[in-house]
Parts: C-alpha cells; sequence; structure tokens
C-alpha cells in the first residue's frame, strides 16, 4: 500500500503557469497536484526512510497587519496530520522545506528590516527572511520580476525555506508528532515596525489551499503489490523446479 497516495483532503488540480519561475519549484521535485502555485505555506518533508509528505495552509488563514510589538509571532498553524501519517517517515526527518508567500517582507538588500527576521517551525529555527532566493510574481503565480534575495518592499514575493540540520530537524519532529501541528513563527529583532501580508497570492477562490498531509513513497523503492510479489515468487519457483527436472535428466 506505500504506492498510493494518502491524502486527507481533496485536492484541485492546478497547472504552473509557463512563466513560472524555477524559484517557485520545492527542492524536492514537483510538487503534489492541489498544491497551489504561490499563496499559502506549503511544507515538503523528507522522511529519514526516503518517504515524502506535503502539506499547504491556506493563505486566507495567515497573518496580515501591522506587526505586534512581542519579538515573535505566529503566522499560522498546519495541522491535520495523523499518527499514521507520521509513522511512514521511518521515524523522523532528512529534510524540511517551507514555502511562503509574503507581500511587503521588507527584507531585501536595502531594505529598513534586512536581516532582522528569522522563521521558526515549531520552535526550531530554519533561516533568515533576507538569505531566502524568492521570486517575485503577480497575485496567480507569474512572474514578474527576476530571482533575488529576501521579500522585498512593497512587492509580491514567494520562496522557499530548507534545512538539513539535524538539531532543526529533531525539534520539529519531536513537536509534530506530539501536537500533530507545524506552527510557523515570526521572529523579529525589532519589532512593531511595519506592515506583512502573507494572505496574497492563490487562495480557495481559485483553489482549495486548505490541502491536508500527501504521502509519497520513496523514489525508486516502491514495495511490490501483493498481487506482483506473487507473480515474482510464483516465477522463482517455476524456474526452481525446471532447473532440478533438467538435474534429474
Amino acid at each position: 500500500m506505500r504506492n498510493l497516495f494518502l491524502s486527507a483532503a481533496a485536492a484541485v488540480a492546478v497547472a504552473l503557469p509557463s512563466t513560472a519561475s524555477a524559484q517557485l519549484a520545492s527542492p524536492n521535485g514537483a510538487l503534489p497536484s492541489g498544491v497551489s502555485v504561490i499563496g499559502g505555506v506549503v511544507a515538503d518533508l523528507i522522511g529519514t526512510n526516503g518517504t515524502r509528505l506535503v502539506s499547504q495552509l491556506s493563505a486566507s488563514s495567515l497573518f496580515s497587519g501591522s506587526t505586534p510589538s512581542s519579538t515573535t509571532f505566529t503566522i499560522g498553524t498546519q495541522t491535520g496530520f495523523t499518527a499514521g501519517n507520521l509513522l511512514l517517515l521511518g521515524g523522523g526527518l532528512s529534510s524540511a522545506s517551507f514555502r511562503f508567500t509574503l507581500y511587503d517582507g521588507d527584507t531585501g538588500a536595502g531594505n529598513f528590516d534586512e536581516n532582522d527576521n528569522t522563521l521558526l517551525v515549531n520552535g526550531a529555527t530554519i533561516g533568515n527572511w533576507s538569505s531566502v532566493s524568492t521570486s517575485q510574481t503577480n497575485s496567480t503565480g507569474g512572474t514578474i520580476g527576476s530571482a533575488t534575495l529576501g521579500f522585498l518592499n512593497n512587492q509580491l514575493h514567494t520562496g522557499w525555506f530548507t534545512t538539513t540540520n539535524l538539531t532543526a530537524l529533531g525539534t520539529i519532529w519531536s513537536a509534530l508528532n506530539t501536537n500533530l501541528s507545524l506552527v510557523y513563527t515570526y521572529s523579529d529583532v525589532d519589532p512593531g515596525d511595519q506592515f506583512l501580508d502573507f494572505t496574497q497570492g492563490v487562495n480557495s477562490s481559485l483553489i482549495n489551499v486548505g490541502t491536508g498531509p500527501v504521502v509519497q513513497p520513496p523514489t525508486g523503492n516502491a514495495v511490490p503489490e501483493p498481487a506482483s510479489l506473487a507473480l515474482v515468487i510464483g516465477g522463482a519457483m517455476a524456474m526452481g523446479a525446471a532447473a532440478r527436472r533438467r538435474r534429474k535428466a
């Protein structure tokens, strides 16, 4: 059964626009159908056994507004994971990638929040918002600017954070198993000084982006179906019997 996709929610397929930048693709390859081109938060997790789990949190559920005076605040929380989903990942994570779409991030070179902001997932530090390679797009994912670093002032940008840090992955995994959720947190060294909008991009009016976890088996390592396995065993037994007959003759 490992070669079947398991989905916690129905998804609507969307074609990637021909103008979409390679920056919008996951570091782990093509995303499952139903994941929007931009918008929301996409989690792309790889288990220690190579199994892949992808989920997307809808854009409309995310933070938008002036940043609070506290140094950290929650962007959004992805639920819908099950113990069964996580069991298929082999007991841990080998990598974790997270896609964000943000308007007016002000973290690009020369912007007033450059290098001031950090992403945390389940309390683990993932990366600096100024160090992420991003693409500027329109509201439906068509690229309208060249790739850059950071989420620029008064622009809509999408980019991927990725970590293979074992400490960070262990922290994410532990909280994910306990709470069956991913909590995305924004940390700012000088809080309360800007406006952020994570709700832009493709939302439920165009596609269902409240997608639950979708599990894919490791590439090239799918376990044979019982019927296929029976054929292989039967063929091996027949070959063995033929060889014995030849030796007797």
